[in-house]
């Protein structure tokens, strides 16, 4: 098994059909599951199919820790799931709800993530690539803050060894 790497973009067309492109096609066969979780940055998560239970009782767990119910926990991991098969254009179709939950109308842009993709609305990922840009941003400031202080304590400790050794 391969890893999903890369970004595609591709537009949907009028029958709610997408082109799968061809290196993620070459991966994951004829089907695959797709779903399609809520939140600012919702997008479409494209699973194999003998990964998504893992991934699906993992998610279930975490919710469950963090206090739902064990009902609430599998909905919230399981809504908008489907199994979808490429055609023989190398097309998927995905259903209505899963495009309205993830906020796809047109323009898409396939994410590989390794063991899985995801399907994005390209404004929404463009935000989201943004968000991820402004928080590396700040751990390299921070980093380099951090560094700064490394360099100024040893520094302070090299010119101490000089004067203790008397040298000017």
């Amino acid at each position: 098994m391969g890893s999903f790497v890369g970004t595609y973009e591709y537009n949907l067309d009028s029958k709610n059909r997408l082109v799968v492109p061809a290196p993620f096609k070459d991966l994951i066969g004829n089907t695959f599951i797709v779903r399609a979780k809520p939140g600012k940055f919702s997008h479409i998560d494209c699973f194999f199919p003998e990964n998504f239970e893992s991934t699906v009782n993992a998610e279930i767990e975490d919710y469950i820790k963090k206090g739902l119910s064990a009902d609430m926990a599998a909905a919230m991991a399981r809504t908008c799931s489907t199994a979808v098969t490429v055609d023989a254009h190398g097309r998927i179709c995905i259903p209505s709800k899963i495009l309205e939950r993830a906020h796809i109308s047109k323009e898409s842009v396939f994410q590989g993530m390794g063991d899985r993709f995801e399907i994005w609305d390209s404004k929404i990922h463009d935000e989201y690539n943004d968000m991820l840009a402004a928080e590396a941003d700040k751990l390299f400031d921070a980093q380099m803050a951090e560094n700064q202080k490394r360099y100024e304590y040893m520094s302070e400790g090299y010119m101490l060894e000089i004067k203790n050794t008397g040298i000017k």
